[in-house]
């Protein structure tokens, strides 16, 4: 089984990171309960990829950590005046590279932080079981991982006509730093002279039907690592509505404990469109085959 494995983080750049975190405050603020829970003054924590500003890496030794490797595949000399700027750069490594390359010899962390996914399941295989192989390396029987779980559940639709309402986003730069701020509990004055990119236009919304029973899809939980292995090759929907399936919805959960930190949806349309009825069962080709479109055969029980 392949997937695409192109990776183009949005932490990789100051500007998208921090439109990232105040696009999702309640991700942010969901992120530090979950690290205030198991970081202490004995905690060695490993953020992996800590994004060019690095602010749970930061959060982290605020929080009192005693050693909290930083790693990212860019450039991180903002994460670095972040740290300066909040007093803890002392407590953090900053490493630049790949984090498969990450040395077993570093030892066990007692927490992973791993806010890497994409939220969009092709893409995020990889970023699983990249995550997998830091638990199989770097975990000891106690170490917390957060997010813990990465779920995908599917549902299907009928997509109509498209919605002409378009949403867009328009905040200060200051006002989101400030918000990012009160947030994650650090400063980011090295940051307030950027130039704001704080705009973006959401596209045309469409109004969709649903058709079928909500399905999960796959489950990654990193304290058994090879649930990160692959995904199933096929998934059968419950249609539970007539109308023309055309598009489907992947809902991403991520989540530590019961605590959920970030739900995101995708989209992706299928092929062929099918009309379906109650009692049919929608089939999706979820193998080497997955491309910008899903495969879809139906089967009707006459």
């Amino acid at each position: 089984m392949t997937y695409p494995t192109r990776i183009t983080p949005e932490g990789n750049s100051v500007l998208a990171h921090m439109m990232l975190l105040a696009r999702t405050p309640e991700r942010l603020l969901a992120l530090r309960v979950a690290m205030t829970s198991v970081i202490g003054p004995t905690s060695v924590v490993l953020d992996a990829g800590c994004g060019s500003l690095g602010v749970l890496a930061i959060m982290a030794a605020r929080l009192g950590a005693r050693r909290v490797v930083a790693a990212d595949i860019g450039r991180l000399d903002t994460a670095r005046a972040l740290a300066e700027e909040n007093n803890v750069a002392g407590q953090i490594e900053f490493i630049e590279g790949n984090l498969a390359d990450l040395p077993a010899a570093r030892g066990s962390f007692d927490a992973i932080l791993g806010m890497i996914y994409n939220n969009e399941p092709r893409r995020d295989l990889a970023q699983q079981q990249l995550m997998a192989g830091l638990a199989t390396r770097f975990a000891h029987p106690g170490t917390a991982f957060i997010p813990g779980t990465v779920r995908y559940t599917v549902t299907g639709y009928d997509s109509a006509s498209p919605d002409p309402g378009e949403r867009s986003l328009h905040d200060r730069w200051d006002t989101v730093v400030g918000e990012a701020e009160a947030l994650s509990g650090i400063t980011m004055a090295a940051i307030r002279g950027l130039p704001s990119a704080a705009r973006t236009t959401g596209a045309s919304r469409p109004h969709m039907t649903l058709l079928t029973s909500r399905v999960l899809f796959t489950e990654v939980s990193y304290s058994d690592p090879a649930s990160a292995a692959a995904y199933p090759p096929a998934l059968s929907l419950p249609v539970t509505a007539p109308g023309r399936l055309d598009t489907t919805v992947w809902r991403q959960e991520l989540k530590f404990g019961d605590l959920l930190i970030r739900r995101t949806d995708t989209t992706y349309a299928v092929t062929p469109p099918c009309d379906v009825r109650p009692g049919d069962t929608a089939i999706l080709s979820t193998d080497g085959s997955w491309g910008d479109t899903i495969p879809l055969t139906v089967r009707r029980d006459e």
